[in-house]
Parts: C-alpha cells; structure tokens; sequence
C-alpha cells in the first residue's frame, strides 16, 4: 500500500539536507573569495595596518560576527601584555582599538599553545573552563563568545586574529575555523614579508650610510693630503696641480681645472688632471684660443 506521509517526509528531509549543503556551499565560497582577496591584498599593499583593517572588516561580515580584530603582542613582555591594531566593530559595541590589554594569565596558560598553532573555538567564555582572570579581560571587552587564530612570525607568536560574538554565546562551525585559521596563516606570510622589506631597507640604508662615510673620509684624507704637500712645497705649480689631481681622484669625474678669469672676463686653463682618454684643455687652448674663451 502506497504510504503518502512517509514519502512525503523523505522528501522533506531531502529537502533540509539540500538546503542545507547548498548553504555550506555558498558559505565555503564566501570564504574562498575572501581569502583570495586577502592574498591579493597582501600581494599588492606593503602597509600591515592596511591590510589587517581591510581584512577585519571582511571577516566580521562574512562570519556575522560582533567584532573581527588583529592582536599584537608587547615583545619582551612574555605575551603578557599587547594592542589591538585594527578592528571592525558593530553599532553599539565598544571599541577595543589601541586598547592596551594586560592579561597576566595568557602567557602562562595559554601563549604556548597558540605557539604550536593552535585556533581557539569558545561558544561561552562562561561555560569553557577559562580562567577567572582571562574570563574578566575578555568581559571588559563584552565578548561572550570567541574564535582566535595565532599569528606566527617564523616560529614567533606575534598576535592573534580575533572574533568576537558579544550578545550572546555562538556555536562556531568547523569550516569558519578552518577560513580563520587560513587568513591567519596569510598574515602571518604578510607579516614576514614586511620584515624582510624592512631588513632590506636598513640593509640598504646602511651600506648608503657606509658609502658616505667612506667617500666623507676619503675626502678628508684628499684634504689632508694637499694640506701637507702645501706645508712642504713652496712651488705655487706644484700646489695647484697636486689639488686638481686629488680632487678629480675624490670626485671620480673625468677632469677637473683651475681656471683664471682675466679683468675683461677672459681667461684660461692653468692647471689640469684628466682622464686618458679625453684631450687637454690645456694644449687644446695653445692651437685654439677659442677654447678658453667658450669657457668663460
């Protein structure tokens, strides 16, 4: 005999689960074009503040969630202490932004775990067996629910990715630990990649500032070279041509002069040094007078 209700509950289920993994479908795109878009971001921006901001913002959205926030820790402070450096907040909440947070039970109880790697997944911060002193850090800042990602450095703990849910506990499904975990994963390559600018910008600058030096003491060296030939030689020629040598030698050019303007503006060349392969000025002006006068 046909059974019309259990047939019509089969398809009703059939209908929930369809419906069901459509949503986690659209969901797992959701959070593929967002992360795409965050290594986009990383790719093309240099500025951390930027693309944490941009990326906070996207994440609270797509996730539905109260607050979305990047963590960074003090160094040297035992990761006990740190600031919020970006944020994306809902109306009515509280921001947590440049909030200096001292929780003295994190780096004891928890930093090392995050160090290995591990995401965070609490549905009630009341109700998951956290610490009183950790449970009244994350009252201040209204969260009843939360999802943290480390941000490593190498194998550094340099911040965390945080979600907040404030009004009410949440549940958090597998597949937005996983997105969290990966966008942290993305920072934590921005983050290397702006200290390995950064290590090539003071490299840089540092081999400019060593070139300087150099060339500043070389200077020095021609100054006190010509300093002494003048002390010891009283042949006026000799002085001139000892500075033009040793000045050419310092400023790497291809000839340098000492010339005389005459009263009417005219003059000539009295003492050079220059390069093999270029003429002197010097004969050049003995068959050519033109020569001096086009320099004047």
């Amino acid at each position: 005999m046909f059974d019309s209700s259990s047939q019509f509950n089969s398809l009703q289920n059939a209908a929930y689960q369809l419906s069901a993994c459509t949503e986690q479908l659209f969901q797992q795109i959701e959070h593929q074009q967002t992360l795409s878009s965050v290594i986009d971001r990383i790719r093309s921006e240099r500025d951390l503040d930027s693309i944490f901001t941009s990326t906070a913002q996207e994440i609270r959205q797509i996730l539905s969630a109260d607050r979305g926030g990047g963590f960074r820790f003090v160094p040297g402070t035992g990761w006990d202490e740190g600031t919020f450096v970006s944020e994306d907040v809902a109306p009515g909440l509280s921001s947590v932004l440049k909030a200096n947070v001292h929780d003295h039970c994190f780096g004891s109880q928890y930093a090392v775990h995050y160090r290995k790697g591990k995401v965070q997944a609490v549905s009630d911060i009341h109700d998951a067996g956290l610490s009183d002193c950790h449970v009244r850090i994350l009252e201040q800042f209204q969260v009843r629910a939360d999802l943290i990602a480390p941000v490593l450095n190498g194998e550094e703990l340099w911040g965390l990715l945080c979600i907040h849910q404030c009004h009410q506990p949440r549940r958090w499904q597998m597949q937005d630990i996983e997105f969290v975990k990966k966008v942290a994963t993305q920072f934590s390559i921005a983050i290397q990649q702006a200290d390995y600018l950064e290590r090539l910008k003071q490299k840089k600058v540092a081999l400019e500032l060593a070139k300087a030096q150099e060339k500043f003491l070389r200077r020095q060296q021609i100054i006190s070279t010509i300093t002494q030939k003048i002390r010891r030689s009283l042949d006026f020629d000799d002085i001139c041509q000892t500075a033009v040598n040793e000045v050419r030698a310092v400023m790497a050019t291809d000839r340098a002069v000492i010339y005389r303007f005459n009263s009417d503006w005219s003059g000539e060349f009295l003492y050079e040094s220059a390069g093999s392969k270029w003429k002197s000025l010097l004969v050049e002006q003995k068959s050519d007078p033109l020569v001096s006068k086009k320099t004047s």
